[in-house]
């Protein structure tokens, strides 16, 4: 363990700065260091950036709660033309009246600037299996519904890799600095860890409270009740309970994708002959800039990287589907993840989330890889959106599953042929059918099929709709002659 400089004259210097990817227990460990009226450990102040009303009225509440006076009114862009000059004006002398106080950041953009402003005299990085990290952060959109900017769109899988991706790199910069490591996995278990943590900020012990999780109000209530308001190790190994399917798929591909995190930190290392190589989002051999564009991750429009990216063939087939479904469609999304479609649908459509493990209030829970589909009364279609590709190596079984429903089903899917030169099983696709393979398994399960081939890049998406077994058995024409 070593220690940062002593800063301790900087007129605008901090006592200690929290920095790690999201999910890896960096609200715990600020927890840990904020007690009332002797300290405060500021989670996500977004001291630098962009004007957040909830940010704002959370980081208030968060001053209050600690005894602090930073006013009765709420600061806004009209008396404050920046952020910044609000905290250096009004929160900055009183967060001076403390002992100490510092910073947590899990998205990484600013931390050089805001170190340079105000330099803190202890850095703590907060690390977790990169396999958790994922499914904690899909899970957390499930309970939170999180969305972008403007809230026209849900926060999905494509930004959770981009986001980890781009904070990966800003992460294994951060840590050639002086900085005590903090592994969620041995926080959670390990007291005398907790114990080092403290009197390495300079306390001599942990807070009782959790003070940033109650200043989130109703938002982290959730984590509240999981945890019971103490450390637990309900969250611990969180891959390892993952059913197969497209979360897990991605956790995978995540921790392939950036095994120098791994390597970094502690963790399982992915075997070699796994990692994926000339990906858009590595780090360049010989160049520390950040390969992923921050500000074009923020949107729910950005098209991703130039390869083909599982999470963001998902986006591209919402974006394509949302605002096609009928007026009165009730549509039941199998194994979404994220809830994402539900805020793009147009007025009169009703979304119904399916997963293979719990993600949030309206989910159903089914293990489709166990066979296991939901009762879903009221539905008018079934949506298997970069589905089909994860969840069976014997894909016509789960065809015939699905006409068990007698519903339409909207379906995407990339065909061997359509995807000859790529890596499939890097991907994490676990069957490999042809177009033919694919409407032949889909008519002897009791679909006729409607198919746009390669309607975006090698994605194609099919219109199955249930047919009599006398009907289903009939060969009909070829696979091309059903394009439209």
């Amino acid at each position: 363990m070593t220690e940062l400089q002593d800063t301790a004259g900087a007129p605008a210097g901090m006592a200690v700065a929290i920095m790690g990817l999201m999910r890896t227990g960096s609200t715990l460990v600020t927890d840990m260091l904020s007690q009332r009226g002797r300290s405060l450990i500021l989670s996500e102040p977004n001291i630098l950036g962009m004007w957040s009303p909830n940010t704002v009225e959370r980081i208030h509440q968060l001053a209050l709660n600690n005894g602090l006076d930073p006013g009765a009114e709420l600061p806004s862009p009209e008396r404050w033309p920046r952020y910044q000059n609000y905290f250096e004006t009004v929160l900055l002398p009183q967060l001076a009246r403390l002992p100490l106080w510092g910073v947590k950041y899990v998205d990484l953009i600013d931390w050089r600037e805001t170190f340079e402003r105000y330099p803190p005299r202890r850095l703590i990085l907060t690390v977790r299996d990169l396999r958790d990290v994922v499914i904690s952060a899909i899970d957390r959109i499930g309970h939170l519904r999180l969305a972008f900017y403007g809230r026209r769109h849900m926060r999905d899988e494509a930004w959770v890799l981009a986001n980890i991706a781009y904070n990966v790199h800003e992460l294994m910069a951060l840590r050639q600095r002086p900085h005590l490591l903090a592994r969620y996995e041995d926080v959670v278990v390990d007291e005398g860890l907790r114990q080092r943590i403290v009197e390495y900020a300079g306390l001599e012990s942990a807070a009782g409270t959790r003070e940033n999780l109650a200043a989130g109000g109703f938002s982290r209530q959730w984590e509240l009740n999981k945890h019971g308001g103490a450390v637990s190790t309900r969250s611990v190994g969180r891959y390892a309970s993952e059913p197969p399917g497209p979360v897990k798929a991605l956790a995978e591909r995540a921790w392939r994708l950036l095994p120098e995190y791994s390597e970094a930190f502690g963790f399982e290392m992915p075997p070699p002959e796994s990692w994926i190589r000339g990906h858009a989002f590595q780090r360049r051999p010989g160049d520390e800039a950040n390969p992923i564009d921050y500000p074009k991750s923020e949107s729910a429009l950005w098209a991703g990287p130039t390869e083909i990216e599982p999470s963001f063939q998902l986006r591209h087939a919402r974006l394509a589907l949302a605002g096609r479904l009928p007026e009165g469609a009730v549509a039941i999304d199998f194994a979404c993840g994220t809830p994402a479609l539900s805020v793009m649908l147009p007025k009169g459509r009703r979304h119904i989330p399916v997963d293979m493990a719990p993600r949030g209030q309206g989910y159903r829970v089914a293990p489709l890889h166990e066979g296991k589909f939901p009762k879903v009364p009221g539905g008018t279609l079934l949506l298997a959106l970069h589905v089909l590709e994860f969840l069976d190596a014997d894909l016509p079984r789960l065809l015939r599953r699905l006409r068990l429903y007698d519903l339409p089903v909207i379906a995407t899917y990339h065909a061997a042929d359509d995807t000859e030169g790529i890596d499939r099983v890097a991907l994490g696709w676990v069957n490999h059918l042809s177009r033919k393979a694919l409407v032949a398994a889909c008519r002897q399960a009791g679909f006729s099929v409607k198919a746009r081939w390669r309607a975006d890049g090698p994605q194609s998406f099919l219109h199955l709709e249930p047919v009599s077994l006398g009907e289903a058995q009939a060969p009909g024409p070829p696979p091309s002659a059903q394009a439209d």
